[in-house]
């Protein structure tokens, strides 16, 4: 199963490169990670809420978005989602003040409801053939929209990385790279105010979808 995968994958990783490690993650560098959570701090200057909100990190990892943003001085109702037991414990270690739980969102029956939903790194990956992959990324941006109340931020590896990485990485199959037009093009079938940021690094775009 490709959650099983998923969970293997990660946990192999955290394996390897220890807790609270970035490699744990897949991650190539911790500035890599903060670039991304710094350009989501921009959804909540077009919402116009700078405090006393709830956020959901789907994907959560060790929970380096409650970090930055504690860092920052919000006043936030943090809760963390990642599948993988292992991973979801680490950050509960590292961050015990925030709220962290092994959950999918696509199996919720009555999911609940935060301010802003976001997703940082976790659709670069796939599980899946090319397609069923974009497919899947689709429900989840669906799903994420559906319990946020204000807005949604997701980051995704932009096609245009393929000129500025490696080869033998591109050819590994075990990244996506996304087309921006491809996901606006989906995302304006449930969403009418919506924006695309693929101006702070040439590989990487964020988009952001308002209730």
């Amino acid at each position: 199963m490709p959650i099983e995968k998923q969970i293997n994958y990660y946990e192999s990783l955290l394996s390897k490169h220890g807790e609270g490690d970035y490699r744990a993650l897949d991650w190539k560098s911790p500035e890599s990670q903060q670039m991304r959570y710094h350009v989501f701090e921009h959804l909540f200057s077009l919402s116009g809420r700078s405090r006393n909100f709830s956020i959901l990190d789907v994907g959560c990892g060790f929970g380096d978005f409650f970090g930055y943003l504690k860092k920052r001085g919000y006043r936030i109702n943090y809760t963390g989602y990642d599948i993988s037991p292992k991973i979801i414990t680490a950050a509960k270690r590292k961050f015990p003040e925030a709220k962290f739980e092994v959950k999918n969102i696509l199996t919720e029956i009555r999911p609940e409801r935060f301010d802003f939903v976001f997703c940082s790194g976790a659709f670069n990956i796939r599980f899946l053939d090319h397609d069923e992959h974009m497919e899947k990324v689709k429900e989840m941006l669906l799903r994420m929209f559906e319990i946020s109340k204000i807005g949604v931020g997701a980051n995704f590896l932009s096609s245009a990385a393929v000129y500025y990485i490696k080869e033998e990485e591109v050819n590994s199959g075990i990244y996506y790279y996304f087309k921006p037009e491809d996901l606006i093009q989906y995302t304006r079938s449930f969403c009418t105010r919506f924006m695309l940021r693929h101006d702070y690094h040439p590989g990487d775009f964020t988009t952001f979808l308002l209730k």
